[in-house]
């Protein structure tokens, strides 16, 4: 019988009275298995969840503009809805965490309308055209998750994308490592903590909306758990363009991407210091833009790294096969390091990346 009340992860805070902040938290494979599932999700998904408020760069805009554009001007509806909705490809694994954030329908499997259609074919995403002409549409129920599930796969005290029977230390950064006395020993003298007495023990519940805050302090702070903790107020996006480091646009040296067709565009700027106003671009270039929408979070920290965002993504990323190596699951390595687009998605920005 359902009681109504909500699932929570209970995480406990290492806190320093006289400054005031985290200094790190210490929990289990649940808390971590969350984390770890930020790495997965769509840009797209993300600024849905924190109400169009993501600040990273101007996704926002880019999500509103998807928002208020016609139906009539995509392909087809179904491509507006997979650039408002798209969807996890680790789908299975996240549907599994013990606080879910992400409340898409990722089971949920669309037929053709027409009972007389005999076109044997499905979509996860309604308003897809049959091969017949007619829309899919209708409900048909809920796709099984395939494979075993996350204690069947390992150990049985296995996590979702963690090994079980351990405890994690946290930073206030998002470092993410083992728990063990040298480790804690390790960050005391780094945070110049004499006595450990003197740090509080506090214990907070993460239910899932103040997941969503951890994942929006996690893209704009490099102090998320400490204000999420005090209940600090999110800082606004202050964050001007400048040009991209060389690294980031390298020689293209193999023939993979020297086949992707260059977008062109005409834009006006001033005069004075050449701003651009604004550009006239063909359907290529949108289609790169909204494709965005599409590409997993982690895969903008593994292209981009720091400059992903101003938050500590990077961290949390560079813990997968950095300190925290040796703690995931051995199928969740790569999945975790080089995430996926779930199948059908793939077009525009997702092969520049």
């Amino acid at each position: 019988m359902a009681t109504g009340v909500e699932t929570t992860i209970d995480v406990k805070l290492f806190v320093d009275k006289e400054r005031n902040r985290v200094l790190f938290a210490e929990s289990g494979k649940e808390f971590v298995d969350v984390l770890f599932g930020f790495i997965t999700l769509p840009l797209g998904t993300v600024v849905r969840l924190l109400g169009g408020q993501s600040q990273v760069g101007c996704l926002d805009e880019l999500y509103r503009s998807v928002e208020g554009l016609s139906p009539d001007l995509f392909r087809t509806e179904a491509c507006k809805a997979m650039l408002l909705r798209p969807i996890n490809a680790a789908a299975k694994q996240c549907c599994q965490l013990k606080v879910r954030v992400d409340d898409t329908k990722h089971r949920e499997v669309y037929v053709c309308g027409d009972t007389s259609c005999s076109v044997t074919a499905f979509s996860s995403v309604p308003g897809v055209v049959c091969r017949c002409g007619k829309v899919m549409a209708k409900l048909a129920g809920e796709r099984p998750m395939n494979g075993r599930n996350a204690a069947a796969a390992g150990a049985p005290e296995d996590g979702v994308f963690v090994k079980g029977g351990m405890k994690f230390i946290v930073t206030d950064d998002l470092k993410v490592a083992p728990a063990s006395t040298s480790l804690m020993l390790t960050l005391l003298d780094e945070f110049q903590v004499p006595d450990p007495s003197s740090l509080e023990q506090r214990i907070l519940q993460f239910s899932s909306d103040k997941i969503i805050d951890l994942l929006r302090r996690s893209l704009t702070s490099q102090n998320p758990l400490t204000g999420h903790h005090l209940d600090v107020a999110v800082a606004p996006d202050d964050s001007v363009v400048d040009m991209l480091p060389d690294y980031l646009h390298p020689e293209q040296d193999n023939e993979a991407e020297h086949s992707l067709v260059n977008a062109t565009l005409r834009v006006l700027q001033t005069k004075n210091n050449s701003k651009v106003l604004y550009a006239e671009v063909g359907g290529d270039f949108v289609d790169l833009l909204f494709g965005l929408l599409t590409v997993p979070l982690g895969s903008i920290a593994k292209n981009y790294g720091k400059s992903a965002s101003k938050g500590c993504l990077e961290n949390l990323y560079t813990s997968i096969a950095g300190s925290a190596e040796g703690c995931l699951r051995p199928e969740c390595q790569n999945l975790l390091l080089s995430p996926m687009l779930a199948p059908f998605f793939g077009y525009g920005a997702s092969k520049m990346l």
